[in-house]
């Protein structure tokens, strides 16, 4: 209990008192609640003392019959409730135990959550205030803003709901509803894992065709950066253009390599991916395109940390981007869309294709979050359309065999079973890999092998 002022007149000891403090001429209500075990201190408005007790037991009794219906007890603005999540957000995301989405949060409170709601009681806030903030934040951004973007600051305003629920600010009941009115995202055209074998075949070929040796270089490397892409599930762009041989390292486990790539920038700042395993072909391939390396087997090569940029042409030149050449390639196979819609591929369609392949195989989007450098809550928003595909069996009415582990059933998907038709497609390369890359086909061979369960 705090200490009692000079002057304190006692209504219910503990519970109730009135406080006239030093250069105030008005009584202070203090009164304990029984649901937040706090204090909640009101000004009686008034100098004289009966007065000023009538109030108070009438106060007490008004917020006893508030916390029988569930009712706040308390009372905040919603920028000193906002603030104070921000404060956990970034606490959090200086210790390292945020997730990469925590900076979106922050970013919303401090652009549109604060600037427009700010001035709220946080039990307040009404439909009409609902409603108004929409407009509002179309203001702010001079535009209207996508599905995914509203998306995030929902996230991020039931954290701050939540928190004053938990805090006794507001009650569960009256938390307020948001609609989600956002755009939705610009929809990007999808492979299937048999047209993007077609596409890359069709580039292979089209890599030949030009009269122009230039020309043939940036076609015969965007066919390696497709693949790339598509094994990776790397952002291209920003992520792959500053990408050097000393950023890959093969790293020994129990049972095999495993390439890992260190992508020096992005949208997400710098991060660690896992590739595929059939990426070894790709990087054989990018390996011999630079004529320095040609004497270098593939492990010398990312062992030397060398400082040479991964993605050049023959003559050593890069490519400073690969958009308009992908663009005209996708125009001249026929491929711009897939003639089911209008949605039309480019250079991300790579990307949507490898997080398909992905989730289609059972990883959860927990497990892709890091790879992906993208939140779980954000791919769960934009991949949930698959999860009938995953079940499809299932749902048509067959049965799983008993014998098939889920495990088993994972490795032996035909889009992994396949994966080597993809890469045999851009690179020519074929398994057998021992004229390749002896140890990467046996660690390949062992790793398949391996997840076939024993009878």
């Amino acid at each position: 209990m705090l200490p009692k002022a000079h002057n304190t007149v006692v209504l219910k000891e503990g519970v109730l008192h009135l406080v006239l403090r030093d250069g105030t001429a008005n009584w202070q209500i203090n009164y304990k609640s029984e649901s937040t075990k706090k204090w909640i201190r009101k000004s009686s408005g008034t100098a004289d003392i009966k007065e000023a007790k009538l109030l108070a037991e009438d106060f007490a009794a008004d917020v006893r019959s508030a916390e029988r219906r569930g009712m706040p007890v308390l009372t905040k603005k919603f920028k000193a409730i906002a603030e104070l999540v921000r404060k956990d957000l970034e606490q959090k995301i200086a210790d390292g135990k945020a997730k990469r989405i925590y900076k979106d949060y922050v970013q919303a409170i401090d652009k549109y959550l604060i600037p427009i709601l700010g001035s709220y009681n946080i039990d307040g806030i009404t439909p009409q205030v609902v409603f108004e903030f929409e407009a509002k934040r179309i203001q702010i951004a001079g535009r209207k803003l996508k599905h995914s973007t509203h998306h995030t600051h929902e996230l991020a305003l039931n954290r701050i709901f939540e928190f004053a629920v938990e805090k006794g600010y507001l009650s569960k009941k009256d938390k307020p509803k948001f609609k989600n009115t956002g755009e939705s995202g610009e929809a990007r055209g999808f492979f299937t894992h048999e047209e993007l074998i077609s596409f890359v075949e069709f580039l292979t070929k089209w890599s030949k065709e030009s009269f122009y040796e230039k020309t043939r270089a940036l076609r015969e490397l965007l066919v390696l950066y497709v693949l790339f892409v598509a094994n990776t599930g790397a952002r291209p762009g920003t992520e792959l253009r500053e990408l050097k041989w000393r950023h890959i390292e093969f790293v020994k486990t129990n049972n095999m390599r495993v390439i890992h790539i260190h992508l020096p920038q992005g949208k997400v700042g710098a991060r660690t991916l896992i590739a595929r395993n059939e990426l070894w072909p790709v990087l054989e391939r990018l390996r011999e395109l630079q004529s320095e390396f040609r004497d270098l087997t593939l492990d010398q090569l990312v062992e030397s940390k060398n400082d040479a940029y991964v993605f050049r042409m023959r003559d050593g030149d890069r490519p400073y981007s690969f958009v308009s050449v992908f663009a005209k390639g996708i125009r001249k196979a026929k491929m711009l869309t897939n003639g089911r819609d209008k949605h039309q591929r480019s250079l991300y369609s790579l990307r949507h294709y490898y997080a398909t392949q992905r989730i289609l195989e059972g990883y959860t989007y927990e497990e892709l979050e890091s790879q992906m450098g993208t939140s779980a809550e954000m791919m769960r928003d934009h991949y949930n359309h698959l999860k009938p595909l995953m079940i499809a069996e299932k749902l048509a009415g067959g049965v799983v065999q008993p014998d098939l582990d889920a495990e088993y059933i994972k490795y032996m998907d035909p889009s992994r079973a396949n994966m080597m038709s993809l890469i045999a497609a851009g690179t020519g390369i074929y398994l057998p890999l021992p004229e390749q890359n002896i140890d990467a086909m046996r660690e390949l061979e062992e790793e398949l092998l391996s997840n076939i369960p024993k009878k």
